[in-house]
């Protein structure tokens, strides 16, 4: 397999093509979103029923923070890999499926949502190792009659003088992330495709060197609709369960219809910096240069 690149990564070919791939097929991203939309709105208006319930007995304070909420992100996961493996199929072969209401769970889609699960933890152990090491921290000094109270497990697991860091810290693990995710989730729309010797590996190798241009990009992507939300949260329109039912569900409507056009021009973004970086995959199609 060729690995040879043009120079330099073309963060803006890329970005425009992400963003008008999204404008010329908008009737095509709302059939393929709108039940899931539905779906996820649902269950997130369920778990608010579930968190209001529980939250009424410490015992459920402690369920809300750890089981429900680890679960709810979870399944987030199933509709974001059934859209995404749809939407990478129509950028990288023209395929485009023809159900009314696309709620695809096939093999394909959760051989994608379990390489998309393996990814995520494997860029966030920049955040993991450190809250576990510090976790152990805090259960090692409580076993010996120390006190940890008040203090997160990172607080436990740097001297005092270290906590003042703890920010920074926190910074640069999220950093880190990010730039794990922008080279690791390359081979995710090769999964969508089936094609079946691509690997983790292969797409840490083919990015090599361009850690920095692929996570810019992965900003241009969500800024963009970060300014949205803000300003639309700005408007006033913020609404919860004590504003009543009707905009309960207006909100979650709202906040999951962002969230899908967000996570399509991720997908797209992840499609084309794959046909950059695997030409030989996607047949004849080719990333457009931005004329100077």
């Amino acid at each position: 397999m060729s690995l040879s690149l043009p120079q330099p990564f073309p963060i803006g070919s890329i970005l425009l093509k992400t963003y008008r791939s999204l404008f010329d097929n908008f009737g095509y991203a709302v059939r393929i979103s709108w039940a899931w939309i539905l779906v996820v709105t649902s269950v997130r208006i369920g778990a608010d029923l579930i968190r209001t319930a529980l939250l009424t007995t410490e015992t459920g304070q402690s369920l809300v923070s750890w089981n429900l909420t680890f679960v709810i992100g979870w399944f987030l996961f199933i509709p974001l890999a059934s859209i995404a493996v749809a939407w990478h199929r129509l950028l990288l072969t023209g395929e485009r499926d023809s159900s009314i209401i696309y709620l695809r769970l096939d093999r394909l889609v959760w051989s994608y949502f379990w390489l998309a699960a393996v990814v995520y933890v494997i860029a966030l152990a920049p955040i993991l190792v450190p809250w576990a090491l510090g976790s152990i921290a805090k259960l090692v000094v409580a076993i010996f009659g120390g006190s940890t109270e008040g203090k997160s497990a990172m607080e436990v697991l740097l001297t005092p003088a270290g906590s003042a860091a703890i920010p920074v810290l926190q910074t640069a693990a999220v950093i880190i992330f990010l730039a794990l995710t922008a080279r690791l989730a390359v081979v995710l729309p090769g999964k969508a495709l089936g094609i079946p010797d691509l690997s983790i590996r292969k797409a840490w190798d083919a990015t090599s060197g361009n850690t920095f241009n692929l996570l810019m990009g992965m900003f241009g992507c969500f800024i963009p609709f970060l300014v949205l939300i803000s300003w639309v949260r700005g408007m006033g329109f913020n609404y919860s369960a004590a504003d009543g039912p009707m905009l309960h569900v207006a909100d979650w409507l709202f906040v999951e219809t962002m969230a899908a056009l967000f996570s399509l021009i991720q997908i797209g973004y992840l499609s084309y910096c794959f046909q950059y970086f695997f030409p030989d995959q996607c047949g004849d199609q080719t990333v457009e240069a931005v004329p100077a």
